[in-house]
């Protein structure tokens, strides 16, 4: 099943499971890297990649951290500068966070697939990614990841809309996040499961009223299920917020004509 003109959440399509770095007693000060680390986890999901950036670059400093911390740290500048589309330096510090890591072991598989993807390798970073499933199937990173090739991100020919809802529901159940409750609403409505992704697209929604992206896809999903008046009025919000998404919204009851029938 095709989506239909439905737009990508543009916060974490990559990697949606920001790390966190342990405590440690070794660390200088209770304000040194951890509290840093943090302090850039909540810029990066408020959007504020530059700030993120520069919190991150200053608690890669501290030189009492471990190789592992320091692996922690560089995959969250990875992710800011994915979300900056600076695809190059992403590589880099992806590179270098897998480098702290024991060749093969789940963080460094995750790492690497990352780069893999970053450069179009997507069935090298598949293999990396379920191998890394295998050693951890728990965590959000390697969840997120696959959720997302099986939705068909990094190429149609990857679509397995079974597998993507398997990994996406759990990835969403390990973090309640805005950004993977949007990727499992994506997924219920390129499964046809409106009545399911309307909920999540609402839920999001609600919260973020201020993204345009969020009342767009809201809008078309109730469009699907013939609430075309509570659809129109999510488009006048969208417009209200954003012009540029006229054409798009145009676009999509042109094709979805059939759903007012």
């Amino acid at each position: 099943m095709q989506l239909h003109f439905i737009k990508r959440s543009k916060l974490i399509l990559l990697f949606t499971g920001f790390a966190m770095l342990a405590s440690c007693a070794g660390l200088q000060t209770e304000d040194d890297a951890n509290k840093l680390n943090q302090q850039g986890i909540t810029m990066l999901n408020d959007g504020d990649y530059e700030g993120a950036i520069a919190k991150f670059k200053k608690a890669i400093q501290n030189l009492k951290l471990d190789r592992e911390s320091k692996g922690t740290i560089y995959r969250n500048m990875a992710i800011a500068y994915h979300e900056q589309n600076t695809i190059d330096s992403s590589m880099h510090y992806s590179t270098l966070a897998a480098k702290c890591f024991k060749k093969n072991s789940y963080d460094y598989l995750i790492n690497m697939a990352s780069v893999d993807l970053l450069t179009g390798r997507t069935d090298v970073a598949r293999t990396k990614l379920v191998k890394a499933a295998s050693l951890n199937p728990d965590d959000l990173a390697v969840n997120n990841s696959l959720g997302l090739i099986y939705l068909g991100d990094y190429g149609e020919e990857f679509i397995e809309l079974d597998k993507a809802l398997t990994y996406n529901k759990k990835a969403f159940d390990l973090n309640g996040g805005r950004a993977t409750q949007d990727i499992l609403a994506r997924t219920y409505y390129a499964l046809g499961e409106y009545k399911n992704a309307e909920l999540h697209y609402e839920t999001v929604y609600n919260k973020y009223p201020q993204i345009a992206v969020y009342a767009l896809n809201t809008g078309m999903t109730k469009y699907k299920l013939h609430k075309t008046s509570e659809a129109e009025d999510l488009f006048e919000k969208v417009l209200a917020l954003d012009s540029s998404y006229r054409e798009t919204i145009v676009l999509f009851k042109e094709n979805n004509k059939p759903f007012l029938k």
